[in-house]
């Protein structure tokens, strides 16, 4: 399956695609046509290195830990008692199955991203390319920024703590968790691509109502711009449901890693401060549990905003149903008002739940009921 994408499109899209294409997340190909557009498609020596890099990541992660673990420092530390060493298998699986669940995924699923981006670009033809988000380029910088650091200050700190080189072992495990960052990242960029659709749709209904529908454009009558900017809307909503086809279970497993992370993580910084009550280790705890709450961000918020993106939609329409229009402009804002209640833009962590900022909520609490279990049973 093949798409042609405009040089724009690609120009937003294109920091993601080249991480995702590192980390094992996306095997496609892409060429610059005469025109300067873009044709991508998927490739067969990508999706080789796709399932080479993943496997030899995961052994060499699991290999390499093995042999950390082993020296007494960070046995003692990590694996001193039975509790520790459940909070740590727990830490190395949720890390390890996304680098398993997102290369196969995106193997078997590379039609549906193409397919979003072919929904995308019906999208902009119908609306005119929609305006270049800053916020695109300035998320992917802070998140790896914030995985970097991360990451570097974690390996740091356990080097000073071990004294022994041969934690660098560790790198291949680290560039695991990398990757697991990557799938949301993706997630995030094709998730706000939407939202930025979406606010073209509002623009155009909010001068409708500050022009009264009386001059909308020189070129269409107010009810064909309003069919437009239904058939667009059902191009966010086919392009939805790809994300949510593609990415679902991806994403479930990604936020039942965090839930583990932020059980595990208080309760080792709890054992920590009422044990060793060691500095570096509780600097490292702290750290990573700021990671992981800002990780369920990174997933949540931008589904959220759609959500409210998508409000305000309705309320536009309500607004222009109040306006004095005729009765062909009034059957389309009908129609695409009983649309927007029907079919509307939502994420889903495969089915299972929608993800919004009522999520947060769930897993806070879920997150306090077990800690406090936790805590009384030890």
């Amino acid at each position: 399956m093949t798409i042609t994408i405009s040089k724009e499109l690609f120009h937003v899209l294109s920091p993601v695609l080249y991480l995702s294409r590192f980390f094992c997340l996306q095997p496609l190909k892409w060429t610059k046509t005469s025109a300067g557009n873009y044709i991508i498609t998927k490739s067969r020596f990508y999706t080789i290195y796709t399932l080479a890099a993943s496997c030899l990541l995961v052994i060499t992660s699991i290999t390499g830990l093995s042999q950390v673990y082993q020296l007494d420092v960070i046995y003692l530390v990590r694996l001193g008692d039975t509790t520790r060493r459940f909070v740590t298998y727990s830490d190395i699986v949720v890390v390890l199955l996304p680098c398993v669940i997102g290369p196969v995924f995106a193997l078997f699923k590379t039609n549906q991203t193409i397919n979003y981006l072919s929904h995308l670009k019906q999208f902009d033809s119908l609306q005119n390319q929609p305006t270049k988000s800053t916020k695109i380029f300035q998320i992917t910088a802070l998140t790896t920024f914030c995985t970097a650091f991360t990451l570097s200050m974690d390996l740091f700190l356990w080097l000073k703590l071990s004294h022994n080189y041969i934690f660098l072992l560790c790198l291949p495990y680290y560039i695991s968790y990398w990757s697991t960052v990557v799938i949301e990242l993706l997630f995030w960029h094709f998730v706000h691509l939407i939202q930025i659709r979406i606010s073209v749709i509002n623009k155009k209904l909010a001068k409708m109502v500050v022009t009264g529908l009386n001059s909308v454009t020189t070129l269409k009558k107010p009810h064909a711009e309003v069919e437009d900017l239904v058939k667009g809307y059902e191009k966010l909503i086919e392009a939805t449901n790809s994300i949510n086809y593609c990415y679902g279970f991806p994403i479930l497993v990604i936020i039942l890693g965090c839930l583990i992370h932020l059980l595990v993580t208080p309760y080792g910084l709890y054992s920590i401060i009422m044990s060793t009550g060691d500095s570096t280790s509780i600097l490292s705890q702290t750290v990573w549990m700021t990671a992981h709450i800002l990780r369920l961000f990174l997933i949540i918020e931008p589904c959220h905003e759609c959500f409210i993106k998508t409000k305000e939609t309705s309320q536009l329409i309500c607004k222009l149903l109040c306006l004095s229009v005729n009765q062909e402009v009034k059957k389309s804002l009908e129609f695409f008002l009983t649309y927007l209640g029907e079919c509307k833009i939502e994420f889903s962590v495969y089915g299972f739940t929608k993800i919004n900022r009522e999520l947060l909520t769930t897993i806070a609490g879920a997150i306090t009921t077990y800690l406090v279990i936790l805590f009384q049973f030890k």
